[in-house]
Order: structure tokens, then sequence, then C-alpha cells
């Protein structure tokens, strides 16, 4: 929930100057972050999710669908507003991706935090902000910290850091740049 308003804020305040600048971050972060965090809250203390990390398989794909929604809403407002091609994209990525990581989770479990963590990156490295070791290392400390916390496999972080990665690639540069 860190990485996303981080880099909102990174490709809204150091791209083009835009008038908007202070509703694009604000849309930017209600509709990646806020509204997700509220949703798992809620989720959270309904009982139908056990955990802040829905680490149950099942209970992940209700959270997945609203974030799925959620970002959509987002790139359709980001698109309204006219907001930086890499702003709209990045938001896209997050709606198409959350979706394909649902139709995934309703049969394996992925890591969603390597997802997190590598479409960003990626969106950063096109936007010019490019610390191939920084980002590397994050990426790396945080796969590791989720099969140390025994919350994935080897096979699982390194599929969802791939498949973020990759995705954002595509989506983005065919896309939107």
């Amino acid at each position: 929930m860190v990485v996303a308003p981080f880099t909102f804020a990174l490709l809204t305040y150091t791209g083009e100057e835009h008038s908007s600048n202070h509703i694009i971050f604000f849309t930017a972060f209600f509709f990646s972050t806020l509204l997700s965090t509220i949703t798992v809250i809620y989720l959270k203390r309904s009982g139908k999710i056990t955990d802040l990390d829905a680490s149950i398989r099942e209970q992940r794909v209700q959270p997945l669908v609203l974030g799925a929604i959620y970002h959509g809403i987002g790139f359709l407002i980001l698109w309204y507003l006219n907001a930086a091609p890499i702003i709209q994209g990045l938001m896209f990525c997050y709606a198409v991706n959350t979706a394909i990581v649902w139709l995934i989770t309703m049969k394996w479990k992925i890591s969603i935090h390597a997802i997190g963590l590598g479409g960003p990156l990626v969106a950063l490295w096109f936007h010019g902000i490019q610390y191939p070791f920084g980002m590397a290392a994050s990426l790396v400390l945080v796969c590791m910290s989720r099969i140390i916390l025994k919350a994935h496999t080897p096979l699982q972080v390194l599929t969802g850091a791939g498949l973020a990665m990759s995705l954002a690639y595509i989506e983005l540069s065919l896309l939107f740049l």
C-alpha cells in the first residue's frame, strides 16, 4: 500500500507540469490505495478475511475483484482529467493486472506483494527514474521476505514479479507510450 502512492507521486510531480497535478495525484491515491485499504480493513472486521494480507487464497478473491473495479474507475477518471499517459497507463496496469491476478488466484496463490512492486518499477523506468541496483534490491528484498515469512514459495514470488513486469512493459509500451 506504500508503493502505489509513492510511484504516483513521483510520476505526477516529476513529470510534465499539469494544472491539475494535485487532483490527479489525489485521484490516483484514492483509487489505488485508499479505497483498497478501507475495503481490506472492512473485510477483516466483518470476518470475511482472517488477516490484512488475505493470506488464505480463497479469501483474496473479493478484495481482488473490488480492487480491479476501483482501479478501472480510477483509470477512467484519470483519462477524463487528461493525466499524463504514464499515470493513466499505470492505473490501467493496476486494473488489468489485478483482474488477471484475480483469475490466477481462483486456482493458485501468487505473490501480490511481488506484483505490486514489479509494475510500478517498470513505470518508473519508463518515466526516466532508472536506478537498476536499487530497484532490483527492493524487488529481491520483497520477494525474499515473502519466502522467509513462508507466505509464498519461490515460484509464487518469481511468477508474481515476472508477470507484473512483463505485463506492465507490454501494456505501457503498446497502449500508452
